[in-house]
């Protein structure tokens, strides 16, 4: 498939010599500079709107209706990045549905990280509607695993400190190579 080959491009120019462009006082390729323009938001707005939505109303626990906007917003941003990036508009169709279906959880999650979403477990599992309509136990263990995993996952890139530069090469490398994560 034509997007391995992309992978193989991306990885070996982006070893390559350094562009005149900087990033943090850092030169960067321009494959890099290309990936970083691609960036449809600035990190902040989503962690910004979403401590406006818990400031604004009575509670410290999201509700479902915003929990599902941001999950929204997070996929519809991966989609206008992908768009934006350089070589993945040029595959067919086929193979852009592909590499997103494959990749996808993967850029949910970084750019979950990346835009600092105070997603947390306990507002998850209340969104989730546990109180409303319960679950089977065996579905509800299963959900709060993935919960669980998704948000140790998140708090680790957190903790690294990641700067945009990084998260657009990780995107990047997730999605032209899905299976090798």
């Amino acid at each position: 498939i034509q997007y391995m080959s992309l992978s193989s491009h991306f990885t070996s120019e982006k070893c390559q010599g350094m562009g005149a462009e900087f990033f943090n006082g850092q030169p960067v390729s321009e494959l890099i500079s290309q990936l970083l323009r691609a960036e449809p938001y600035p990190n902040s707005r989503y962690g910004a709107q979403c401590g406006q939505q818990l400031a604004g109303g009575n509670s410290s626990v999201m509700g479902i209706d915003n929990i599902c906007e941001l999950a929204a917003r997070l996929l519809f941003s991966t989609i206008e990045w992908v768009r934006n990036i350089p070589y993945f508009p040029d595959l067919p169709v086929s193979e852009q549905v592909a590499l997103l279906r494959l990749s996808w959880s993967e850029l949910f999650i970084l750019n979950a990280a990346q835009s600092a979403l105070p997603l947390h477990t306990a507002p998850l599992l209340a969104a989730a509607g546990f109180h409303s309509s319960p679950m089977p136990a065996d579905r509800v263990v299963s959900f709060m695993d993935q919960v669980r995993v998704f948000q140790d996952q998140v708090d680790k890139l957190t903790r690294l400190q990641v700067d945009s530069a990084e998260y657009s090469c990780l995107k990047a490398i997730a999605l032209f190579s899905p299976g090798e994560s």
